[in-house]
């Protein structure tokens, strides 16, 4: 089943001849396969109710009273109930199906059997019980249901709503009412929701194809095409959501009996195919059209697309003149980069051409019409380039066919400026030299950087010289000049990529992962060898640049403390005696900031120790780089911080309150602020637990527990504070307090023999935990 609500499918895509040409079958008259049939719910236009306590009036609030009900003060009332349904949406359609489903609200007696029935009724005017409709057509009772109330009460109304809209009628109207026999009857009485669906399944017929095309273009009076089995589409639509395909229609206009028909898939809103083989010729008229169907019903045939065969090209390239370019022109050429130049195309009275087309390196690819048939057609080009170039021109007929190809040769000449360009080294003013090749240029404008234009004036021998000094910093500068005359017109571009040569010198460090506090050499050796150098500049970490002078070997040494962990950059350039630097040459290394030590005799790393309750202290140092105070957390909890004493260590006291693994995590932080890498401090608090004894069982026997009689156990906390000792024997937990000898004092009767677990725990009232004991005891029978 389709959904209800989408909009029809209206074919929105071109003919694509890629995605369109598949699926096409030679079967005359066989219909396309049913598509699943379209489907809506209506809800009533209206709804009312009659009462025959109130024969004038209508209820419209409510659920739906259908037959006979009494109301609170015990009268008696016959009601009937009304629903409107807009057919509209109908018109033109073919309905399959229709279904009235409704949902029943209450029922006056479950025992008595269902005499709801729903007819057809014809309104006059506003109904009431008074003036009541004439019921027409009764419709067949609902398919079975329970005797109570039905959530899903369904009647097939398919002839109704079929023989409704085959007599044009706009609406229709159904009445709910019980059988006459029972209508006054209170017990046969019920109550509908008053939002009853109608479920209609339709189809609408599909529209006529329109926007027949040949070969992708629009079908018009005079359609010509050159190929000789044309592709040929149009476009479909259907007011119902879902697929659409249809047929394709192919005969030649001078003998229709020749007619092919094929079903074609119409995917993407489109019909389209190819003409059979062999049956389009040159000189003929031939026709297509498209019909749509969707399986239920079939459009009618579109008008046709009717178009003549011409496969013959014209016989003679056509002339190509110019003005400006003239043909075969040698150096140093015609026009210029930015000269426009007009180009005449000729047919020489072949009137089969109509248009023509061009190409080439200067001029890019192009379709001109002709003035008239076997008539001239100009185009204006202006060069981006220079030097000998050449256009292509062919004729074309209305069927798309082509000339011979006619090729004009001509020479651009070189207006943009030439530059003599000198070797720059760094910080040393040298000078580019420019010549015009324009006409009557009076000025150079150049740029470097991308940056902002620069006029230099051209001289009276057509040159001008520019001036540039470059630095230390980048390696290639772009440069681009043109000129201009006095009119403002430029010319071609001259762009050159200035490359200075920055003598970076080859950085080394000797180390490359030391530690804070390290010294690291940074050594700078001339890569190339640059004339004058007498230092070295040196720069860690964005540091203070420090000048070390040259070495005898031509480099220098840069001894650098480290303060910090992290990546730190180290670079040096080389200074020469006017002060020039070089380009910086790098290196780095990565200095770390190596974690303090944590020890405890008390709690010693990877060992189990201690207990619950019993303090331990635990020493911190840092032997590698000094720190000004500590950070730590025990069991991922809060975090503090201890300073560091005169000697760099920092002892910290620490109680736990559970026995089990632990951990302690303590970082440096230095007088600058950085940290140190994390040390990590792993034990194991040692449980104790209480020492569980009993009176029927002492050390060495004999023992006397027995079942059902009373064992008395005595616990003794292990763990220093402890108020409560829990204890099991296998099902919940129990609490017994600890008194003022320090023990904790229980009983329990055993119900069965043997061996009874006994599991004991003690804790404090700031929530420290000892840890479980369990012990066993043999009970008599």
């Amino acid at each position: 089943m389709r959904s209800s609500g989408r909009p029809g499918r209206v074919a929105r895509v071109g003919l694509l001849l890629a995605a369109l040409v598949g699926g096409l079958v030679a079967v005359p008259g066989t219909a396309a396969a049913a598509q699943n049939p379209n489907w809506t719910t209506l809800r009533p236009a209206q709804w009312l109710s009659t009462d025959s306590r109130t024969p004038f009036r209508t209820i419209t609030t409510g659920d739906a009273r259908v037959g006979s009900w009494r109301d609170g003060n015990g009268e008696h009332h016959i009601s009937k109930t009304y629903f409107t349904y807009d057919l509209t949406r109908f018109k033109g359609t073919t309905v399959f199906t229709a279904r009235f489903s409704a949902y029943e609200t209450a029922v006056g007696d479950c025992a008595k059997p269902r005499a709801l029935e729903l007819w057809t009724a014809k309104p006059h005017g506003p109904i009431t019980w008074a003036f009541q409709p004439r019921e027409l057509v009764k419709a067949p009772d609902p398919a079975g249901s329970t005797p109570c109330t039905d959530p899903w009460l369904v009647w097939d109304l398919g002839e109704i709503v079929k023989n409704a809209v085959a007599e044009g009628r706009t609406s229709l109207t159904l009445v709910a009412r019980i059988t006459r026999d029972h209508q006054g009857d209170v017990a046969y009485g019920r109550s509908l929701a008053t939002g009853p669906g109608l479920e209609v399944t339709f189809n609408t017929p599909p529209g006529t194809p329109t926007g027949l095309a040949l070969e992708n273009r629009p079908c018009g009076a005079e359609t010509v095409t050159a190929s000789r089995r044309p592709f040929a589409g149009a476009l479909v639509s259907d007011p119902d959501p879902g697929g659409i395909d249809g047929r394709l229609a192919f005969w030649p206009v001078d003998t229709p009996d020749q007619r092919v028909e094929y079903a074609v898939y119409g995917g993407g809103g489109s019909l389209a195919g190819y003409f059979p083989a062999d049956m389009v010729q040159d000189g003929r008229k031939f026709a297509f059209a498209a019909r749509a169907e969707d399986g239920h019903a079939n459009s009618e045939w579109s008008a046709p697309c009717v178009f003549t065969a011409d496969f013959t090209a014209p016989a003679h390239a056509p002339t190509v003149t110019s003005a400006v370019y003239r043909e075969d022109a040698g150096p140093p050429g015609d026009g210029g980069e930015g000269v426009p130049g007009e180009f005449t195309f000729d047919a020489a009275g072949d009137e089969d051409v109509v248009a023509f087309e061009y190409s080439g390196h200067a001029v890019g690819y192009g379709r001109v019409s002709a003035d008239r048939p076997g008539g001239s057609a100009r185009i204006t080009t202006t060069p981006t380039t220079d030097g000998p170039v050449s256009i292509e021109v062919s004729g074309v007929d209305r069927a798309g066919n082509r000339s011979p190809v006619r090729s004009y040769r001509y020479w651009i000449r070189t207006t943009a400026p030439a530059m003599r360009m000198p070797l720059f080294e760094l910080g040393v003013p040298a000078d580019v030299v420019l010549t015009a090749n324009q006409d009557g240029a009076t000025a150079f404008v150049y740029r470097l950087d991308d940056g902002p234009e620069q006029t230099v004036p051209v001289g009276a021998d057509r040159t001008g010289r520019v001036t540039l000094t470059f630095l230390a910093g980048q390696s290639e500068h772009p440069f681009e000049v043109w000129t201009v005359d006095a009119g403002g017109f430029k010319s071609g571009i001259t762009d050159w990529d200035i490359r200075v040569e920055q003598y970076e010198p080859m950085v080394t460090t000797d180390a490359y992962e030391p530690a804070v506090g390290d010294r690291v050499v940074v050594t700078a050796t001339p890569w190339r060898d640059r004339p004058d150098v007498v230092a070295y500049v040196f720069q860690v970490r964005e540091g203070a640049e420090v000048t070390v002078p040259v070495d005898a070997n031509g480099g220098a040494t840069y001894e650098y403390t480290v303060v910090a962990p992290g990546f730190h950059l180290a670079r040096a350039a080389s200074v020469n005696g006017a002060g020039i630097r070089s380009g910086w040459g790098e290196d780095w290394f990565d200095a770390t900031a190596p974690a303090p030590t944590a020890t405890s005799t008390d709690y010693p790393t990877g060992q189990e120790a201690g207990g619950p309750g019993v303090e331990g202290s635990f020493t911190f140092s840092s032997p590698h780089l000094p720190v000004a105070s500590f950070r730590y957390r025990f069991n991922g909890g809060e975090e503090h911080t201890v300073a560091a004493g005169p000697d760099g260590t920092a002892t910290v006291r620490w109680t736990p309150k559970a026995p089990g693994p632990a951990g302690l995590r303590v970082v440096g932080v230095s007088a600058s602020g950085f940290d140190t890498e994390p040390r990590y401090h792993s034990f194991a608090v040692k449980a104790l637990p209480p020492t569980l004894t009993s009176p029927q069982y002492p050390e060495g026997g004999p023992s006397t527990g027995k079942v059902g009689e009373p064992i008395e156990f005595v616990a003794t906390p292990n763990v220093a504070g402890s108020h409560e000792v829990v204890w099991s024997v296998g099902f919940g937990e129990f609490v017994a307090s600890v008194g003022p000898d320090g023990k904790a004092r229980f009983t329990h009767v055993p119900q069965s023999q043997g061996n009874l677990v006994v599991q004991v725990s003690s804790r404090t009232p700031d929530g420290t935990v000892s840890g479980t004991a369990y012990k066993g005891f043999y009970v008599s029978p």
